[in-house]
């Protein structure tokens, strides 16, 4: 009948709603997952930028394939996933899909304030893994350097 249907439906549903409640909590949010593995282990803790290499990324077209030594020892291959408006000036931005680290997502962004200075963010973040790498000022110039993921995510 319709009514059993429905409760079925209800009741899978609320099975399902606890189920995702309680993955939830088996991880305390001020601690890190450590059985995640570390995607970037091969990497430097830090590198310095290569910012001109990264400014080259903004002109890409979406669905342009990218290979690019974003910093010393610290390669991207992918391809352009989407971009932000370039009517747009203030900020500009490209995320770039990982073909070699399987499910990494890279983003990167040059914002230009009112007065002209150019500042940039970046991330290189898997969902799956327990490492991630940011892209921080350091000094005069940049570094892209590793996070421990859940710091990231939980921002």
């Amino acid at each position: 009948s319709m009514k059993l249907i429905k409760a079925v439906a209800q009741l899978a549903f609320c099975l399902a709603c606890t189920i995702q409640a309680t993955a939830q909590n088996n991880v305390p949010l001020n601690e890190t997952n450590h059985n995640k593995p570390r995607l970037f282990a091969d990497l430097p803790e830090k590198a310095t930028l290569h910012v001109t290499e990264l400014e080259n990324l903004l002109s890409l077209k979406v669905g342009s394939k990218v290979s690019a030594n974003i910093a010393k020892n610290i390669s991207i291959f992918g391809t352009v996933v989407s971009k932000s408006d370039p009517a747009d000036k203030s900020v500009q931005s490209v995320v770039i899909k990982s073909l070699t680290r399987q499910g990494t997502i890279f983003t990167f962004t040059r914002t230009t304030d009112t007065n002209g200075t150019v500042s940039y963010l970046g991330r290189m973040l898997n969902r799956a893994s327990g490492d991630a790498l940011e892209i921080t000022r350091e000094g005069n110039g940049y570094v892209i350097r590793k996070q421990q993921a859940a710091a990231i995510v939980n921002e």
